[in-house]
C-alpha cells in the first residue's frame, strides 16, 4: 500500500502540479488540487497503518514481532507524514492506534501520552468531531488507574460533540455505559443509573438483547452496592421474564438469577430467594467445567433456606455443597456458610441447638486445617479467627462463659496474623472477650485492662473510631 502511495504521489505530485480532468473540474469548484491530493494522500497512509493495527489486535495477546514491527513503521509514517503536511487529525489517528496497543498490553502511562497528544492534534485540526474517539478511550484508561472525575468530564466532552455533530457512528450506548461506570465510582448514584439505564435502552434499539441485559445486570448491581435492593430486585425481574430470559447465554442468566436470590434475600423475602437459588443450583449442576458456580450457589441456598426456616431442605443444600465442594473447592465459602448455620442454629433454638452449632464449628475447622497456610489463596489467618469467633459468641449464648473467654483469644491470636489487615477484625475479637470476661464471668478490671491496651493499639494502627468503641466499653466496667 505504501509503494501504491508513492507511485501516486509520482504520477500526482503532491504541490498540485499535472491535474487531472476531475481535479480540473473540482479547481473550477473552488477546491485546491495540491490540498485535495494530500488529503487523500493521508488517507492511503491511514488505511496502511488502520490495516496493520487490526492486525496486530487479530494475534493478540500475543502479537508476533513482524507484525508489531509493521505496525510502528505504518503508524510512524502516517504520523510523520501528517505533522508535516499539517494533516494532524491523521497523525491523531495514528496516535490513537499505538495508544490502544500501548493500553492493551497494560502500559498506561503511554496510552495517556498518546491519547493526549491525539486531543492536541485534534484540536489543531479544527476538526473537532475527531475527538470523540480518544476521549472515550483516554476516558476509558483513567477509569481503570481510579480517576473517574477526569474520565466523566471526557465521556460528556465525547458524547455532547457527537451529538452536535451529527456523528451517527459514534458508539453512543458503550459510551454511556462507561460513563455509568465512571459516575458509578464517583459515589453519583443517580447518575450511574440513568446513564446505565440510556445505555441499555440503546443496545435496545440498535436489536442487541445480549448487551441490553448485561448492562441491566451492571445496573442492578449498581443499585444494590447503594442499598437500593427493591430497586435492583424490580430491574432483575424484568430481565428474568419469561421474554427476555429466553435469549440469554445460560451464564448470563445464572448471574441474573444469582444477583436475583441475594437482593430478595437483603430484602428479608427469604423463601422466594432460597426458590432462587435452588433453581440455579439445579440449572448448574450439570456444568462440567465450572463446577466452583455450583459449590457457591448450594452454600447460598442452604444458609437462605435456614432463614427461611426451611430446616430440613437446609440440610440438603448444605449437604449438596459440601459434596460439591468435594470436586470444586472453595474453604472460604464453605467455612462461611458453616459458622452461619452455627450462629442461625443457636438463634432459632438456643441451649438445644449448642451441640449441633458446635459441630458445624469443628467441621468448619477441619475445613481449614486441611489448608496449608503457604498454600491458601485467600487469608487463612481470617477464616481461622472467625470460626473462633463464632465460637465464643455460641458458648456466651450457652453461658460457658470460660470456655467462650478461651475461643475469642484464639480469635484475636488468629488475627494478630494478619498483620495490619488484620487489626479490624482483631479489634472486633478483643470486644467481644471483654464483653465475655466483664458480663459473663463479672472481671470488671481484667475487662477494662484488656480494653485499655487494645485501645491504644487500635490508635496507633489509625482505627480512632475502634479505639473509642473500645474505649467506650472500658470506661463502662470502670464503673461498676
Amino acid at each position: 500500500m505504501l509503494r501504491e502511495a508513492e507511485r501516486l504521489k509520482a504520477a500526482a505530485p503532491l504541490t498540485g502540479e499535472r491535474p487531472g480532468a476531475g481535479e480540473t473540474a473540482s479547481v473550477h469548484d473552488g477546491h485546491d488540487v495540491a490540498r485535495a491530493r494530500v488529503l487523500q494522500y493521508a488517507i492511503v497512509l491511514n488505511s496502511a497503518a488502520y490495516s496493520a493495527y487490526r492486525e496486530v489486535l487479530r494475534q493478540m495477546p500475543e502479537p508476533s514481532d513482524a507484525a508489531v514491527a509493521r505496525f510502528e513503521e505504518l503508524a510512524g509514517t502516517l504520523r510523520s507524514e501528517a505533522e508535516r503536511l499539517s494533516v494532524l487529525h491523521q497523525a491523531a489517528n495514528a496516535r490513537q492506534y499505538a495508544a490502544d496497543l500501548a493500553g492493551r498490553r497494560g502500559d498506561f502511562a503511554e496510552a495517556e501520552a498518546e491519547l493526549r497528544a491525539a486531543l492536541a492534534d485534534v484540536e489543531a485540526s479544527g476538526r473537532p468531531w475527531r475527538g470523540t474517539r480518544p476521549r472515550c478511550l483516554l476516558a476509558q484508561f483513567l477509569l481503570a488507574r481510579q480517576e473517574p472525575a477526569e474520565a466523566v468530564e471526557l465521556l460528556h466532552e465525547a458524547i455532547g460533540a457527537a451529538v452536535r455533530h451529527d456523528d451517527a457512528d459514534f458508539p453512543m450506548a458503550p459510551s454511556y455505559a462507561l460513563l455509568g461506570h465512571a459516575a458509578s465510582h464517583l459515589g453519583d448514584v443517580n447518575a450511574a443509573v440513568r446513564h446505565l439505564s440510556e445505555a441499555a435502552a440503546r443496545f435496545d434499539q440498535a436489536g442487541d438483547a445480549e448487551e441490553a441485559t448485561d448492562i441491566r445486570l451492571q445496573l442492578a448491581d449498581v443499585l444494590a452496592r447503594a442499598g437500593r435492593q427493591a430497586d435492583a430486585v424490580a430491574v432483575l425481574e424484568s430481565v428474568l421474564s419469561d421474554g427476555a430470559a429466553a435469549s440469554l447465554d445460560e451464564r448470563m442468566l445464572a448471574q441474573a438469577r444469582l444477583t436475583l436470590g441475594r437482593g430478595l434475600r437483603d430484602l428479608e423475602e427469604f423463601l422466594p430467594a432460597a426458590e432462587e437459588f435452588l433453581r440455579l443450583a439445579d440449572a448448574v449442576a450439570e456444568w462440567k467445567d465450572d463446577r466452583a458456580v455450583h459449590t457457591l450457589v448450594a452454600a447460598e441456598a442452604a444458609v437462605t433456606l435456614v432463614l427461611a426456616d426451611r430446616w430440613d431442605a437446609a440440610a440438603t443444600a448444605y449437604d449438596r455443597a459440601v459434596a460439591s465442594h468435594a470436586e470444586a473447592p472453595n474453604p472460604p465459602l464453605l467455612a462461611h456458610m458453616m459458622r452461619e448455620f452455627a450462629r442461625l442454629t443457636m438463634a432459632a433454638r438456643g441451649q438445644e441447638g449448642l451441640d449441633e452449632a458446635l459441630e458445624h464449628l469443628a467441621r468448619a475447622d477441619a475445613l481449614l486445617a486441611a489448608v496449608p497456610e503457604e498454600s491458601a489463596d485467600f487469608p487463612l489467618w481470617y477464616e481461622q479467627g472467625s470460626v473462633h469467633y463464632q465460637r465464643a459468641r455460641v458458648l456466651a449464648e450457652a453461658e460457658r462463659f470460660t470456655e467462650a473467654l478461651a475461643s475469642a483469644e484464639s480469635a484475636v491470636a488468629a488475627h494478630e496474623r494478619g498483620g495490619e489487615e488484620g487489626e479490624v477484625p482483631r479489634a472486633e475479637a478483643v470486644r467481644t472477650a471483654a464483653l465475655i470476661e466483664g458480663n459473663g464471668l463479672e472481671r470488671h478490671a481484667d475487662a477494662a485492662a484488656r480494653l485499655a491496651v487494645a485501645a491504644a493499639r487500635c490508635r496507633t494502627a489509625g482505627l480512632p473510631e475502634a479505639a473509642e468503641i473500645l474505649e467506650s466499653l472500658r470506661r463502662e466496667y470502670q464503673t461498676r
